[in-house]
């Protein structure tokens, strides 16, 4: 494709090529890390005047309601795990507020909610992530090899259907403001 570009980088380091980019865009790496309004306000300046910022995380919310309840203990668990690993399993619903803390206006969004049973493509996907990560999930103190069964179970049977993550997009349009503390030109989102 004609003036296409594709660049990978650390979003802690500082942004890319301050005030170029048409679109920056993040899909399921903000919960992996360890400062996510750092890593916005990062590609919000990477953003040329007229550029979009569309950021997709997920949100785990669904599975403070998972049935039956073993399997929301299970879940309970998860969530307890990936915490101690510094992952944030729910920071899709803070997107927009994170944004509008750093001065952004006119954000965006929506949530999409998977219904799934066992035997699906997504219930494979648990038990293939669930399989892999099970010594440490069992280490870790949060489940026992009785939940991650009874987990694994479900995911295995067709008459059962559940929801686990809401997949947040949080999008929006790109203008330029002067920073109130700093006096530098950022860029942001309107």
């Amino acid at each position: 494709m004609q003036n296409l570009e594709f660049r990978q980088a650390d979003i802690l380091a500082g942004p890319i090529d301050w005030g170029t980019f048409d679109l920056v865009t993040a899909r399921a790496v903000l919960h992996h890390v360890a400062d996510p309004e750092l890593a916005i306000a990062n590609m919000v300046a990477s953003l040329r005047a007229g550029g979009a910022l569309l950021l997709i995380e997920p949100d785990f919310l669904p599975v403070s309601i998972a049935e039956p309840q073993e399997v929301r203990a299970f879940w309970n668990g998860w969530l307890a795990w990936s915490r101690e690993r510094g992952i944030d399993y729910h920071i899709g619903r803070i997107l927009a507020p994170r944004m509008a803390s750093l001065g952004l206006t006119k954000i965006n969004g929506t949530a999409e909610t998977a219904i799934y049973n066992g035997g699906s493509s997504w219930a494979e996907y648990w038990i293939e992530t669930v399989t892999e990560l099970r010594g440490d999930l069992i280490r870790s103190g949060k489940v026992d090899d009785g939940l991650i069964n009874r987990f694994l179970a479900c995911c295995s049977d067709s008459n059962w259907w559940t929801q686990t993550i809401a997949f947040t997009v949080v999008h929006s349009p790109y203008t330029r403001w002067l920073s109130r503390t700093t006096g530098c030109d950022f860029a942001s989102i309107e």
